[in-house]
């Protein structure tokens, strides 16, 4: 259930600026406080206070000015969006949008702007005469709004750079695989067949659809397994994650023997649903934008093969890490305490995840002998680390690979290359194959 929420945090863009905001205005009525009941003006000093008159129009220039930074921030933030769809991937724009920096500095400007009309909102009359201290707070905001504002724009020239993005996107697809790790760490789940003999412990089956359409984007396999136990079923569900559904589709088969009435509502809390993927239980997902990343680099009005080979070293270095967790079955199994068999979710096997990833790169960069080398280099690198299964599947898509490059491209000096680098995968996969 918690990493629903987590999911709804990161996709949510209002949430940081609402929490920055709020704390604004919370602490502009501290300020009006502090100055309407004058309890700190003899221990503040008279330097940091100024007239109401010199105060209203502090704060009404501090306003004007952070509404401005706040509108370019925005604009820039579109610029940086459009350049992130055209040249490098739609998939992408989450990463920008999404991250936390970017979402800070709009909290910080708005909460700077909250606070200077709250301030100069609740500045009654009755404060003339007396000296007060919201401008000097409010000089404060607005100075460390134009730090951020300075942060922001390194920022983003920073996150521009295609080498930036490409190592945010590994970062993302690292943590997927993190995240899964850790699922499987966990001593009540292990891979399995689908076991027909847990199955007909249970006297009866229910289909539960899906009641709208899109995809599956998080499902919380610790709170399927908590109303599994409690009902005593056996929850089954027919997908992995980051597959589209449509309504009426098959989103759980529930086996029972005595029938819950309200199990339902319980198990579409623990499933969610949305009009995008996500990459937070879903590493092919997040290998996907890589692979669309090094599609865009190869593609003839873009011809940069060196981005290509980065996001095809990338691609090894994520899938190296996922392979250690891969082994038999296609299918996860969640325990009770007492090793009795209470969720089984699917999962996208070890062939499907490498032909997905380097399908397309394979295709698109047919005549680019600096790709098959790339490409070659990726396979030894997740090899290192494969058991013997993915071995022989690496050892497939390498054939795979030679089968379709284009060999009236490949001259002499680059029959070298190739026979170095294949003579090195023959080694690390085993010559046997």
């Amino acid at each position: 259930m918690a990493t629903k929420y987590i999911l709804k945090i990161r996709q949510s863009i209002w949430f940081i600026p609402g929490v920055y905001s709020t704390l604004a205005g919370l602490i502009a009525l501290l300020v009006i406080y502090i100055d309407q009941s004058g309890f700190l003006r003899d221990f503040v000093p008279s330097l940091l206070l100024t007239e109401v008159e010199l105060a209203q129009d502090i704060l009404g220039a501090i306003a004007t000015a952070l509404l401005t930074m706040t509108t370019i921030t925005f604009s820039t933030i579109m610029i940086v969006l459009t350049t992130y769809s055209s040249q490098f991937s739609p998939r992408t724009l989450g990463t920008f949008v999404e991250d936390p920096i970017t979402l800070r500095v709009l909290g910080i400007f708005i909460g700077g702007f909250v606070y200077s009309i709250l301030t100069l909102l609740f500045m009654s009359e009755t404060f003339y005469g007396d000296r007060v201290i919201s401008a000097t707070i409010g000089v404060a905001i607005a100075i460390v709004c134009l730090t951020f504002f300075v942060y922001f724009i390194h920022n983003v020239a920073t996150s521009i750079q295609v080498s930036t993005l490409i190592r945010k996107l590994s970062d993302e697809a690292r943590e997927a695989v993190h995240n899964k790790k850790e699922f499987f760490e966990k001593g009540n789940v292990k891979r399995i067949q689908r076991q027909e003999s847990s199955l007909r412990l249970y006297k009866y089956q229910k289909e539960i659809t899906a009641n709208k359409y899109g995809y599956v984007q998080v499902i919380d396999f610790e709170g399927l397994e908590r109303i599994a136990v409690k009902s005593d079923i056996l929850i089954e569900i027919p997908f992995p994650i980051g597959e589209f559904v449509c309504e009426g589709m098959v989103a759980f088969r529930i086996h029972y023997n005595q029938e819950d009435q309200e199990l339902d509502m319980k198990l579409g809390r623990s499933f969610k649903i949305g009009k995008e993927r996500t990459g937070l239980q879903d590493p092919e997902f997040a290998l996907q934008k890589l692979v669309e990343v090094a599609l865009r680099a190869i593609s003839p009005g873009i011809n940069d093969p060196n981005t290509a080979k980065n996001c095809i070293f990338h691609l090894g270095m994520v899938l190296s890490e996922l392979c250690r967790l891969e082994g038999e079955g296609e299918y996860v199994g969640y325990l009770d305490e007492n090793a009795n068999l209470r969720v089984i979710g699917r999962e996208k096997n070890i062939r499907e995840l490498l032909y997905t990833s380097f399908y397309q790169i394979t295709q698109y960069g047919e005549k680019d002998i600096s790709i098959l080398l790339a490409l070659m280099d990726a396979f030894i690198l997740v090899g290192k680390s494969a058991n013997h299964l993915i071995k022989s599947i690496l050892w497939e898509i390498y054939c795979y690979t030679i089968e379709k490059f284009d060999h009236e491209q490949i001259k002499e000096l680059d029959n070298v290359y190739l026979n170095r680098k294949k003579q090195e995968l023959e080694e690390v996969l085993g010559k046997s194959l």
